[in-house]
């Protein structure tokens, strides 16, 4: 399917466009692109580097002159617990505290992206006081929790008091995929889509827990982002979601609950599109792993799978915009 494109913001290559600094301007914003601190230890890493090869969530000066070049305003930048920190294990919240507080200082350096802060969700209120010291103290725009740790889950207790000091605070919450088990298995026997479809099973589970726990009617203001690894939960929860929306009223939206596009696969958008509907759809790549969220592409792909002008606007940075300015100008994200 081909049509023309609503270009009242023409992309156009790097070194032509002005440096976006505001959701208030920006085109396009990519939820989901990662970062560490220069030299970490531990951890898991990008798996398309080669042995000896720099670690480009590392660069980030790169990664805005790219940003820039495909057409990409801004980029949310986030590390999730288990590439930090691996994926078991009690982790010391000082080291937590520590990389948020370098993110901080990575985003005055560097004026393309938004910061999601690392937070250990399954150590009670431990994590909330983590997420309350990233968001209040050091500026954070929002959090990146693990789907899973230590055998738990969204819906679990440990985790409800960071998901509720979220809902106060106003901030977005990007669920990640983390390794099952099983994740060696997996890989030997379906190589890397394998290893992807059991991270995709431990975010679809995060999310289902989420409606187990009724976490969208006891936490109403609770905005919760899943990656699209995560869809196979929309097929057990696509009428829990229909009477959500029905219970809110005409026209809502339903839960506050959102996927993104990565792999910009546009039959799995058009079924989102179904499912979840326009208002529910975010822009992510999985930046490095994925490189191929520049603005024709995401706007060819949004059109591939039915979205009219007004849908793919919401997708490219309605509805983000409205995720991260919940908090308000304070943040210094709204001009």
């Amino acid at each position: 399917m081909k049509e023309e494109l609503d270009d009242h913001h023409p992309y156009r290559p790097h070194g032509g466009r002005e440096t976006m600094t505001s959701l208030d301007e920006a085109t396009v914003v990519d939820i989901h692109a990662h970062w560490q601190p220069v030299g970490w230890q531990g951890g898991v890493s990008a798996s398309t580097l080669g042995l000896g090869e720099p670690d480009p969530r590392e660069d980030l000066a790169s990664l805005a002159a790219e940003s820039e070049g495909a057409g990409v305003d801004l980029r949310a930048l986030s590390a999730p617990a288990e590439s930090l920190f691996g994926p078991s294990g009690d982790i010391d919240p000082a080291r937590v505290n520590a990389v948020n507080e370098d993110l901080a200082g990575q985003l005055r350096l560097h004026d393309r992206f938004l910061g999601l802060a690392t937070v250990d969700a399954y150590s009670g209120e431990g994590g909330a006081e983590q997420a309350r010291y990233a968001i209040e103290e050091l500026g954070l725009h929002g959090l990146v929790l693990d789907s899973s740790r230590h055998s738990k889950f969204l819906g679990s207790p440990e985790a409800f008091p960071t998901l509720e000091l979220a809902a106060r605070l106003g901030v977005p919450v990007f669920v990640h995929p983390v390794q099952p088990q099983q994740a060696e298995v997996l890989r030997e026997v379906a190589g890397r889509p394998g290893s992807s479809a059991g991270r995709g099973l431990q975010n679809a589970v995060a999310f289902l827990s989420a409606l187990h726990a009724d976490l969208p009617t006891r936490l109403p203001h609770l905005q919760l982002v899943f990656t699209a690894l995560g869809h196979g939960g929309l097929l057990y929860a696509a009428d829990e979601l229909a009477e959500h929306r029905s219970r809110l009223g005409d026209g809502s939206a339903g839960a506050n609950i959102y996927f993104d596009t990565m792999q910009f696969s546009a039959p799995l958008l058009r079924y989102f599109g179904e499912v979840l509907g326009a208002e529910r759809i975010i822009v992510g790549s999985d930046w490095p792993i994925h490189r191929d969220a520049a603005r024709p592409h995401i706007d060819n792909t949004l059109a591939a799978a039915g979205f009219d002008a007004p849908a793919r606007e919401l997708i490219r940075i309605g509805n983000v915009r409205r995720l991260f300015q919940l908090r308000g100008a304070s943040l210094g994200l709204t001009t």
